[in-house]
């Protein structure tokens, strides 16, 4: 696994990783949790279940690696936002500040404390046969969220999911703690440095706002030149009566006026 993704994959020690093509651009984002001595768990972000499968079928025809869709075997929960970390606390009655196989009750289940993001956040994989268990506990204490505010919840801290970012370069999307810099080659690893080493990276991921409805993924330069495109939006009002995006911009745009289907868009802090 480590020839192909772009993180450190070590014994014992649970990452988040990326799968990248020849080009550098995002295939998968992913976790890797030690299941047992010899075997990894893998939690792709992807919503198509057999995705991840495919995609690292095709680089390991020379390691003696067999690989088997267990989805409907596993479910995946999170938890996020400030206090994160003190609920699971109390529930373990531990320290949950390391990713880990936990016992609880007569159930077991891996949390794996995600560093990569902005904000306090944990993913919880369980057995889906446990699934309820787990559920009764965190459900008494904290709510569940729509899908919808979970969308305004990831704008706001610019976090990102699979199905907005395939395709492309994990620097542009602040991805850096992802790669490591130290280990062996990867797949699309001559990319990567090439750009982080002569400073290549020309766009950053950024949240816009607008007074309007987003009707297209376009995004322009007064002149009417490209300065980026959205790569997610809300379809209806978020706060203060403003519709919000996540979006790619040109750095060199930042600082200028833009605009989205010729209407004037701005980048919120």
């Amino acid at each position: 696994m480590n020839r192909i993704t772009t993180n450190q994959i070590s014994e014992n020690l649970s990452t988040r990783t990326l799968l990248l093509d020849d080009n550098g651009r995002i295939i998968d984002n992913f976790l890797v949790l030690n299941s047992t001595a010899e075997d990894l768990l893998l939690v792709s972000d992807s919503s198509e279940i057999s995705d991840l499968n495919e995609q690292i079928t095709k680089y390991i025809i020379l390691e003696n690696i067999t690989i088997e869709d267990i989805s409907n075997s596993y479910k995946r929960i999170s938890i996020v936002g400030n206090g994160s970390y003190k609920f699971l606390s109390k529930i373990l009655k531990s320290n949950p500040l390391k990713s880990k196989n936990v016992f609880l009750n007569d159930f077991n289940f891996f949390v794996f404390i995600d560093k990569s993001k902005p904000i306090e956040w944990i993913d919880i994989i369980i057995q889906s046969k446990d699934l309820s268990k787990l559920e009764n506990i965190i459900l008494k204490n904290i709510p569940e969220i729509s899908d919808l505010n979970f969308k305004k919840f990831r704008f706001h801290h610019l976090v990102t999911v699979l199905d907005e970012i395939i395709g492309i370069n994990p620097l542009e999307l602040s991805l850096i703690n992802l790669i490591s810099f130290t280990k062996g080659c990867y797949i699309g690893q001559e990319v990567i440095a090439r750009m982080d080493t002569y400073s290549k990276v020309t766009r950053k991921l950024v949240r816009l706002k607008s007074d309007f409805p987003f009707q297209q993924k376009r995004i322009t330069t007064i002149k009417n030149k490209n300065a980026g495109h959205l790569i997610s939006y809300l379809s209806e009002e978020s706060q203060n009566n403003k519709f919000v995006a996540l979006a790619l911009i040109k750095n060199k745009e930042v600082v200028n006026s833009i605009f989205c289907g010729g209407k004037p868009v701005y980048i919120s802090d």
